[in-house]
């Protein structure tokens, strides 16, 4: 997977008046974070080179290189954004810190392709889960998962561990959750009634 670089400035102070500031300069405050630093680390960043960072393939999973100035690098993933609600601008950014020799849990894209030939009589697929976690290192993380349900037959479902994941990635979970359903035609799912039997 290929780095993308987003320059950042180290900040000094917070507040609803550093923000109004910052974003008078046409930056959004930050937070870099995780399991590298002592304490969360305030900078800032240009909103659209971050949108522009991450609109890649692999979106919040992309991996970052922070260049900080005099501060060094830093690698990191978009962890979460907060963005005005009419404007849609973005107001606040949080990323993660991560090695690149230590594996992560991100959540990956499901989904899913081929068609069960009960679909042609009327059969209707059900995606209960378009997300699954997994472990991997960040190199690694795939942009997706793709689920093939081809051979899927009415009233099955496709559940996690049917799932095959990328070569060095592991799927995480703690329930054995059903990721999609074949829901079988309704002539064939309706229940044999007692109407219009003699009494």
């Amino acid at each position: 997977m290929n780095r993308t670089t987003l320059s950042a400035q180290l900040r000094d102070k917070t507040g609803k008046g550093v923000a109004r500031r910052l974003r008078d300069q046409k930056l959004i405050p930050a937070v870099l974070y995780g399991p590298y630093s002592e304490k969360p680390l305030p900078i800032s960043v240009d909103p659209k080179a971050l949108r522009e960072a991450v609109r890649t393939g692999h979106r919040f999973n992309t991996i970052l290189t922070l260049s900080l100035g005099e501060g060094g690098e830093k690698v990191a993933l978009l962890k979460d954004y907060q963005q005005d609600p009419v404007s849609r601008d973005l107001l606040h950014a949080d990323f993660y810190e991560v090695a690149l020799d230590k594996p992560v849990t991100v959540p990956v894209p499901l989904v899913l392709v081929g068609r069960p030939a009960a679909v042609a009589d009327g059969a209707v697929v059900s995606q209960n889960r378009r997300e699954v976690d997994v472990v991997c290192l960040p190199n690694q993380i795939p942009e997706k998962i793709e689920v093939d349900i081809s051979k899927m037959t009415p009233s099955q479902a496709m559940h996690v561990s049917d799932v095959v994941a990328p070569e060095g990635v592991k799927l995480r979970y703690l329930a054995d959750y059903a990721v999609a359903v074949l829901s079988a035609p309704e002539a064939e799912a309706a229940t044999p009634g007692a109407e219009g039997e003699a009494k």
